[in-house]
């Protein structure tokens, strides 16, 4: 695979949206399985992947507004160690870079869940995050996961913990449906603090199009399976999403076991038009 160096943009407010190239003054060395932040409405910020090198552990900065868009480079602190296929995601907006000599610091838990790469991490109640999924350590095995663990920022120790989820049986349903175990999936943070889970690398004959929703905040949370009308993506893993004003979802890209990588590019809108213009 070429890692990759360029930078483009697709604005949805225009009748007929078109993916564009940023013309940067410098853009970060080429890589993949990196990820991609938003910072205070404009900056993007991107961290570690896989260069022609190896693993990489830098940090750079794109302001999209600036009259002449330039990648910087930030450093402060000890970084994580280099890494790729990582998960990252900001609180309310500014935690991840904010200061004039951003640092990195390690967040100490007396207990963690099993190492894994392959994971969502999702942000919802300001400061609480959820860890889904991935290829998690077992003694000598690395295996897919179906387990889901949160972590509050705001307490005085955090610490992670498992949820017990449960499947949502509805009135006049045959079964309730647990998330099948996976890596390499999308996870998307609503502002009401529910995630929906879709996509990854999945074994056996259950359908990764399938949608999952989960609201952590419930005192007994439980999983609940979305039917949604339409062509849904094709079933892929290593795709990216992103939610626009909160009511719309992009998934973008990935690759499956018979086509290497995919342009594809769908929406899923959680709300009328009505509804969301009102």
């Amino acid at each position: 695979m070429q890692p990759m160096d360029d930078t483009l943009v697709l604005n949805l407010d225009t009748a007929n949206p078109e993916w564009q190239r940023v013309s940067v003054e410098s853009s970060p060395p080429g890589r993949w399985g990196h990820t991609l932040s938003c910072l205070n409405g404009s900056w993007l910020v991107i961290f570690g992947g896989c260069g022609r090198q190896g693993l990489i552990d830098d940090v750079f900065v794109l302001d999209l507004y600036a009259k002449q868009p330039t990648w910087k480079e930030v450093s402060g602190g000890a970084p994580p160690l280099p890494r790729s296929w990582h998960s990252s995601c900001t609180i309310d907006g500014s935690k991840l870079v904010v200061s004039d000599k951003p640092t990195w610091k390690e967040i100490p838990t007396s207990w963690a869940p099993p190492s894994r790469l392959g994971h969502s991490l999702s942000v919802y109640g300001r400061t609480k995050f959820l860890m889904f999924g991935g290829l998690a350590k077992s003694r000598n095995l690395r295996l897919r996961s179906g387990e889901a663990y949160t972590i509050d920022l705001e307490d005085e120790e955090p610490q992670w913990r498992q949820l017990d989820c449960s499947a949502f049986t509805c009135v006049g349903s045959q079964s309730a449906v647990l998330p099948p175990p996976r890596l390499d999936h999308v996870a998307v943070s609503m502002p009401c603090g529910r995630i929906i889970i879709f996509g990854g690398s999945i074994t056996g004959l259950h359908s990764p199009s399938q949608l999952f929703l989960l609201d952590p905040s419930e005192e007994k949370p439980s999983w609940r399976a979305l039917n949604v009308p339409g062509q849904p993506p094709t079933f892929a893993w290593g795709h990216s999403t992103c939610v626009v004003g909160g009511t719309r979802v992009l998934v973008s890209g990935g690759h499956t076991g018979e086509e290497w990588i995919l342009n594809e590019l769908h929406e899923l809108c959680l709300a009328s038009r009505q509804d969301s213009d009102s």
